[in-house]
């Protein structure tokens, strides 16, 4: 908090156990923090989605995030370029975390659009255009979101988040792209084939046998039926 220029002090003060600062009495600044606490949301959803599934798809999509995660890091050390002056010296001073070019958020939230709105329109022929539409229409909102709450949050400039953005677009098709490669040729399922794996009874029906919600209440309501008539004779 040393570095922040005393003036500002009795505005902005972390929000909650994060490091986050913003001002408690801006609605917008409020809004922001939500968002930009958005991409760890996303990894305790993902964590979940593993858990009660036991699907690889979401350690898959992990793995994506951390890849892009590393070469965030790798173009903050060689780019150099500083962030706003309110968190110029953000992380302290040598740390690396001063440098603001790409913004690793918006780089998360970019893959993460991208990856899985290529994931609704390849992988999901039969949801209906409009809900495909309304969906592309939900991610922009939330990446716009993301992005300009590192803006407005001073962590970093526009210009580092659009970076950032367009990094991760390009890097959600690359992993959308590998992912779809190592399946086609047995790398998945030479994975899931080991002991260790077995063990915690892990599957890959999210990409071989993807069913939609309405799908799965579908066979919900097929196997209700039958069971009750199963029962009534």
């Amino acid at each position: 908090m040393s570095n922040i220029p005393t003036n500002l002090l009795p505005q902005y003060v972390p929000f909650d156990q994060t490091y986050v600062l913003y001002n408690p009495n801006d609605i917008i600044s409020i809004i922001s923090v939500q968002f930009t606490l958005l991409p760890i949301y996303i990894m305790v959803f993902y964590t979940s989605w593993f858990l009660i599934t036991r699907e690889i798809e979401p350690v898959i999509v992990v793995g994506g995030h951390l890849f892009s995660e590393i070469l965030n890091k790798v173009m903050k050390k060689l780019l150099k370029n500083p962030r706003p002056d309110f968190h110029l010296q953000f992380g302290g001073e040598g740390t690396g975390l001063n440098y603001g070019m790409p913004s690793a958020h918006s780089q998360f939230i970019g893959f993460f659009i991208s990856y899985f709105m290529l994931i609704i329109i390849l992988k999901v022929p039969k949801l209906p255009i409009l809900y495909k539409r309304l969906s592309a229409i939900a991610m922009l909102f939330v990446c716009c979101g993301v992005a300009s709450s590192r803006v407005y949050l001073q962590y970093h400039t526009w210009q580092q988040v659009f970076v950032g953005v367009n990094l991760g677009i390009v890097i959600g098709i690359f992993w959308f792209l590998v992912s779809s490669f190592v399946r086609d040729v047995g790398i998945v399922d030479w994975v899931l084939n080991w002991r260790v794996v077995k063990l915690f009874w892990i599957k890959d029906s999210y990409y071989y046998n993807y069913k939609s919600f309405k799908d799965e209440y579908d066979l919900y309501i097929a196997e209700r039926k039958s069971e009750k008539i199963r029962k009534s004779r």
